[in-house]
């Protein structure tokens, strides 16, 4: 009766018409740079990412602006004026 070989054994040898499977070499990670040297990193990713940025100008901003308060206060007095119909119905079948 032929001997079982456990799992750790056989992923470790190669079986015939197999290639022997490759090491694993760890990579240099970023834990083993010092903290400076991360942090000089870090900081020159901001700046180029911040040269990427297209800021609007200041007519676009204004407009932007203008057209968030708009709807808020829409949305606000639509949502008031339904909550106080609603509230007046309540009250009505209430008393």
């Amino acid at each position: 009766m032929a001997k079982r070989r456990t799992r750790k054994q056989r992923m470790s040898s190669a079986t015939p018409g197999q290639a022997e499977p490759a090491k694993v070499v760890p990579l240099k990670t970023q834990q083993d740079e010092n903290f400076l040297a991360r942090a000089k990193n870090f900081l020159v990713e901001v700046k180029v990412e911040f040269n990427k940025i297209t800021w609007p100008t200041r007519k676009e901003t204004i407009a932007t602006t203008t057209a968030v308060v708009s709807f808020t206060l829409f949305v606000s007095f639509y949502l008031g004026l339904i909550d106080t119909i609603l509230s007046k119905i309540v009250q009505w079948l209430v008393y």
